[in-house]
C-alpha cells in the first residue's frame, strides 16, 4: 500500500508543476499541430494516399514528441538537487520511478488527445476505437523504456543526445507494430489469422508487459548508481 501510495504522490507532483508551470504540453501540442500542417503540404495529401501515408505521419510526430516528453522526466529533479531526496524517501527507486513512469505516460496520452483529432481533421485520416487501442498500448511501453532510459540520461551531460540514442532503437517494436495496426485500421482491414502482424493489438500488450517488467527491474539499478 505504502508503494501505491508513493507512486501516486510522485505523479501528482509531476502533474501538478506541469499545470503550474504549462511548459511542456502546450509546446507539445503546438509541435504537433505544425507538424500535420507541414505534412500536409510537403506529400500533397489525397484521399487516395492519407490511408498509406497517415500511419506514418502519426508514429513519426508521435515518437518525437515522446522524446521531448520523457526528456523532461528527471532532467528538471537532477537540476534542482530534488531527484536524490526523492530516492531518500522509504518509498524507494522503484516507486519514484513507477510515479515518474506514469506521469510521463499522462503527458503523452495528453498529447495524443491533440494529434488523433487533428490528423482527422488536418490529413482527414479515418480514426476509430483500434487505431486510439493502438496508440494507448504502445504509450505504455514506450513510457516505461523512455523514463528508464531518461532517468539514465540525466546522469550524464549529453542526455539530449543520448536519450534519442537509447530510446529509438527500443521504441522500433512498438513503431512497427503499432504502425501496422493503425494502417489496417485505417484501411478498413479485419484484424485476425496467424502471424505476427495479424494480432498486434495483442502483440503490443506482450510488448508492455515485457517491458514494463524489464524497466521495473532495471530502473533499481539506474536510479541507485
Amino acid at each position: 500500500m505504502r508503494f501505491w501510495n508513493a507512486v501516486a504522490a510522485v505523479t501528482l507532483k509531476d502533474l501538478r508543476t506541469e499545470l503550474r508551470g504549462r511548459e511542456l504540453l502546450p509546446a507539445l501540442a503546438q509541435f504537433i499541430v505544425l507538424a500535420l500542417v507541414i505534412s500536409n503540404f510537403a506529400f500533397d495529401m489525397t484521399p487516395g494516399i492519407t490511408v498509406h501515408l497517415s500511419p506514418g505521419v502519426l508514429w513519426l510526430v508521435l515518437t518525437f514528441a515522446g522524446l521531448v516528453a520523457f526528456g523532461r522526466t528527471f532532467a528538471a529533479e537532477k537540476e534542482s538537487g530534488s531527484l536524490e531526496a526523492m530516492l531518500l524517501t522509504p518509498a524507494g527507486p522503484s516507486a519514484v520511478f513507477a510515479g515518474k513512469a506514469l506521469a510521463a505516460a499522462v503527458f503523452l496520452a495528453c498529447c495524443e488527445a491533440v494529434l488523433l483529432p487533428a490528423l482527422a481533421v488536418v490529413l482527414g485520416s479515418p480514426i476509430d476505437a483500434q487505431v486510439v487501442a493502438s496508440v494507448l498500448l504502445a504509450t505504455v511501453g514506450m513510457a516505461a523504456l523512455g523514463s528508464l532510459f531518461a532517468a539514465l540520461a540525466a546522469q550524464t551531460r549529453a542526455r539530449e543526445l543520448l536519450l534519442p540514442v537509447l530510446a529509438l532503437p527500443l521504441w522500433i517494436p512498438f513503431v512497427v507494430v503499432g504502425g501496422r495496426a493503425v494502417q489496417a485500421a485505417m484501411a478498413g482491414q479485419p484484424i485476425g489469422g496467424q502471424g505476427l502482424f495479424h494480432q498486434p493489438l495483442a502483440v503490443l500488450l506482450d510488448f508492455d508487459i515485457l517491458f514494463l517488467v524489464v524497466a521495473s527491474l532495471a530502473a533499481r539499478f539506474v536510479l541507485e548508481d
